[in-house]
C-alpha cells in the first residue's frame, strides 16, 4: 500500500477513534506496536486511555497493564495501576484480578521504599555535610592540599 493510501486510513481511523472507544483501543495498540503507523507510546497511552475513560474493559485492563510495568521511557506507576485494574477486575476480569494483586503488592513496596528514602535521606545529607572535611583550600590566588 502507499503512504498516502496509509495515511488516509490513519485518518480515517483517528477520526472514527474519537467517536468509537473500540477504534481508539485499535489504535492505541498500533502506536504501541508501530504497526502501520510510526511506533509512539505517548500516543499509544492516550489513544488507551481514551478507551479506557469510554468504557471499553480491554482498554481499561490495557491501561492497568501499562501503568503496572511501565511503558517505554515511562516508568511503573502502581498506583494509577490500582485504578484501572480495579475497574477492570470489579467488571469480573479474572485476569485484570491477578494483575491488581500485583498492583497492590508494587505500591505497598513503592511506598515501604519511599518511607525508608525519606528516613535515609536526612542521615546521608547530615553525613555528606558533617563527616567528609575538603582536602584542600584556597590561600592567596591558590588552592593547597594538606
Amino acid at each position: 500500500m502507499s503512504d498516502r493510501a496509509d495515511d488516509e486510513r490513519l485518518v480515517a481511523l483517528e477520526a472514527l477513534a474519537e467517536r468509537d472507544p473500540r477504534a481508539a483501543y485499535d489504535l492505541g495498540l498500533r502506536y504501541f506496536r508501530g504497526d502501520g503507523v510510526r511506533q509512539d507510546s505517548y500516543k499509544a497511552l492516550t489513544w488507551m486511555r481514551s478507551a479506557a475513560e469510554r468504557g471499553h474493559l480491554e482498554a481499561q485492563k490495557a491501561l492497568g497493564r501499562f501503568y503496572l510495568t511501565g511503558l517505554e521511557e515511562m516508568g511503573p506507576d502502581p498506583r494509577e495501576a490500582e485504578k484501572w485494574l480495579s475497574i477492570t477486575a470489579s467488571r469480573g476480569d479474572k485476569e485484570a484480578r491477578t494483575l491488581l494483586a500485583e498492583a497492590n503488592a508494587a505500591r505497598r513496596s513503592e511506598e515501604a521504599e519511599w518511607k525508608w528514602r525519606q528516613h535515609w535521606r536526612a542521615v546521608f545529607h547530615d553525613y555528606w555535610y558533617r563527616r567528609y572535611t575538603y582536602l584542600g583550600y584556597w590561600r592567596d590566588g591558590y588552592w593547597y592540599y594538606r
